[in-house]
């Protein structure tokens, strides 16, 4: 941790205040594999693609975990902190 702290400290704490405005530049994974497989729709070369509610079709994700499940892990799920949709 020290090393890093030498190297890239001014950009650790930088980053502790946010990221920095990027203004959505950057092509992305899926716009590149789309231009590369000649496809004019950048849905047709999305990874893990969601519906319009945000939910994966493959997998069923978001989806309610048993609480057997959470207590392998050690986590606690608080209830009514954001408002279901």
């Amino acid at each position: 941790e020290e090393d890093q702290r030498t190297r890239f400290g001014h950009m650790l704490e930088a980053f502790e205040y946010g990221a920095p405005p990027h203004g959505g530049v950057a092509p992305g994974m899926d716009r590149t594999a789309a231009l590369f497989a000649q496809e004019t729709d950048i849905r047709e070369t999305i990874a893990f693609p969601k519906t319009k509610s945000a939910t994966d079709l493959m997998t069923g994700a978001p989806s309610p975990v048993d609480q057997a499940a959470l207590d392998v892990v050690g986590l606690t799920v608080k209830k009514d902190v954001i408002p279901n949709p």
